[in-house]
């Protein structure tokens, strides 16, 4: 069945406002009364799917929040997390990743690195909490001592000495 709503001024398909969609003025569009607890952000569906780049806003395939509030299609997110973790615009994780981080904190607990490399550190910026700081060297996988993330990337590459720092 279609809709019409009055506020997008568009047809969409569902039930109707109220009935299994509603509209968030703030957002500017029509979601699933599932997403009624969502982050808003100004016209947020006024751009493209990060990943087919159809236009979110006259869509009519559904259309999936994420938990950084950012948005796309359904059929996307799928195809997407079968190989992915986080965010297409902003890297942050897509969802609770403590099991995942869990197994890194095994794997590097048994790991050990080469004499050189022991007390080095590197800077790194956390995608998921945005803090900046210190992290021991390794190639891959660099902890953030805020929150716990291996999601984050390294901003320096000279590895300074952090037997000191710790």
């Amino acid at each position: 069945s279609v809709y019409h709503c009055p506020f997008c001024n568009l047809c969409r398909l569902g039930e109707g406002l109220g009935t299994d969609f509603f509209h968030c003025m703030k957002c500017n569009c029509c979601l699933g009364l599932k997403l009624k607890e969502h982050k808003c952000r100004e016209k947020m569906l006024e751009m493209n799917c990060p990943i087919c780049c159809d236009f979110l806003f006259t869509s009519s395939a559904a259309v999936r929040g994420l938990p950084c509030g950012h948005f796309m299609h359904s059929a996307c997110f799928q195809a997407y997390t079968c190989s992915h973790y986080t965010c297409p615009i902003c890297s942050k994780s897509l969802g609770d990743m403590t099991v995942y981080f869990g197994m890194l904190d095994g794997l590097l607990a048994a790991e050990e690195l080469p004499e050189e490399y022991r007390n080095r550190c590197q800077d790194i910026l956390c995608n998921d909490c945005g803090r900046k700081g210190l992290s021991q060297f390794h190639w891959l996988y660099h902890k953030c001592a805020a929150c716990g993330s291996y999601n984050t990337r390294v901003i320096k590459t000279e590895a300074p000495d952090c037997s000191t720092s710790n």
